[in-house]
C-alpha cells in the first residue's frame, strides 16, 4: 500500500466528514462519512454539485470567504447550513487549506466539515437561559425592594426584620415551587400549603384545604403566594389560628380550565377586632393581586373572621389549566 492509498484509507474510515475539491471548486473526493451525509453515490461524485445543498440564506454567508480562498489560495473557515440527505439542514464549519502540486500550482481547496448543530443549539439554550435568569432575578429584586420598602413604612423599627424575613419566606417558598417545576405552572394546592408551612400551619387540624386539580402559571403563582403568607400571618396573629377553637377553610372550585374562584374563611368563637388601619398586608391581599391577575378580589373583616376571596376569569390561556390529578 503506497501513502496515497493509506492516506485515502484513513479518510475513509474516519468519522470526520472530509473533502476534496480541484481548482474550480468542484468536488474530487468525499469521504464515507461526507458521502452518507449528502447521500452521494461514489459512482456519481462527478455529477454532484455540493453548493446545491446550501440552505439560501447562508449563500452570501459563504460565497465571500470561499471566492477570496480560492483567488488568493489562502485558509478559510466558516458556518454555513447545508441539507442533509435526510431533508434536515445542519451547521457545518468548513475549515479549509489550499492544496499545491510541487511546482508550486495550485490545485484546489481540501478540508473538513464539522457538524456544530447540536453545539450552536446547546449555546442558544444557554443564552436563553441566562436572559432568563436575569430577567427573573430582577424582577425578584423588584419585589424584594417593595416589599422592605412598605415593610418599613407599616413597620415599628423594632419589629421590621421580624416581619421582613417572615415575608421573604414566604416568598422564597412560592420560588422554590417554581424552581422544582422548572418555571411552569405550579399546583394551586401545593401554594397554599407551602405558605401554611411557613408559619408552622400545614398539618393544623383547624385547617381545611379542598378543591381540584388546578394549576397556576409562575406570574400569577408569585403574588397568590404573597397574598396567602399575609391571609395565613394575620390569622395566626389575629384570626382563627390564634384561637384554639378558630376554624380555616380554603377551598377553590374551577368552572373551567381557566376560570376559578380561591376562597380564604376564617371563623372564629369570638367577635373579631378590626384593625386600626390597612397596613401593608392589605395592599398584597387586595390591591396587587387585582393589578396582577385577570379578577374580582373580595376582602370582608366580618365578625367571625376573615373571609378573603380571588375570583378569576382569565384572559390569559396561561393563567391556569385544570390538571390531572
Amino acid at each position: 500500500m503506497n501513502d496515497d492509498d493509506l492516506a485515502i484509507a484513513v479518510a475513509e474510515t474516519t468519522p470526520a466528514m472530509l473533502w476534496m475539491g480541484d481548482e474550480n471548486g468542484r468536488c474530487l473526493f468525499l469521504n464515507e462519512a461526507l458521502r452518507k451525509f449528502w447521500g452521494v453515490d461514489p459512482e456519481n461524485l462527478d455529477a454532484f454539485v455540493w453548493s446545491s445543498t446550501l440552505h439560501p440564506d447562508d449563500i452570501e454567508t459563504l460565497q465571500a470567504p470561499f471566492v477570496q480562498a480560492m483567488r488568493d489560495h489562502t485558509p478559510f473557515s466558516v458556518e454555513a447550513r447545508y441539507r442533509r440527505a435526510d431533508g434536515a439542514f445542519r451547521i457545518m464549519r468548513t475549515q479549509a487549506n489550499p492544496r499545491f502540486d510541487k511546482a508550486g500550482r495550485f490545485l484546489g481547496m481540501a478540508g473538513v466539515n464539522i457538524d456544530v448543530t447540536d453545539q450552536r443549539a446547546a449555546e442558544e439554550q444557554s443564552r436563553y437561559l441566562l436572559g432568563e435568569i436575569n430577567h427573573r432575578t430582577k424582577n425578584l429584586l423588584a419585589v424584594v425592594q417593595a416589599i422592605a420598602r412598605n415593610t418599613a413604612r407599616s413597620s415599628l423599627p423594632e419589629t421590621f426584620l421580624d416581619t421582613f424575613a417572615a415575608r421573604l419566606s414566604g416568598l422564597a417558598a412560592s420560588n422554590d415551587l417554581l424552581v422544582a417545576q422548572d418555571w411552569s405552572s405550579v399546583h394551586l394546592a401545593d401554594l397554599v400549603i407551602g405558605q401554611l408551612r411557613t408559619i408552622g400551619a400545614d398539618e393544623d387540624l383547624r385547617v381545611t384545604i379542598d378543591g381540584p386539580p388546578i394549576l397556576v402559571s409562575p406570574r400569577h403563582a408569585q403574588v397568590i403566594g404573597m397574598a396567602m403568607h399575609e391571609l395565613a400571618t394575620n390569622s395566626l396573629k389575629h384570626g382563627a389560628l390564634a384561637h384554639p377553637e378558630g376554624q380555616l377553610r380554603i377551598a377553590w372550585s374551577g368552572a373551567s380550565d381557566a376560570n376559578w374562584v380561591l376562597e380564604w374563611d376564617e371563623n372564629l368563637p369570638s367577635t373579631l377586632t378590626l384593625p386600626e388601619r390597612k397596613g401593608f398586608g392589605h395592599v398584597v391581599m387586595v390591591d396587587m393581586v387585582k393589578r396582577a391577575i385577570e379578577g374580582q378580589v373580595n376582602f370582608e373583616f366580618r365578625p367571625s373572621g376573615v373571609l378573603w376571596r380571588l375570583t378569576v376569569e382569565a384572559t390569559d390561556p396561561a393563567t391556569a389549566t385544570t390538571a390531572e390529578s
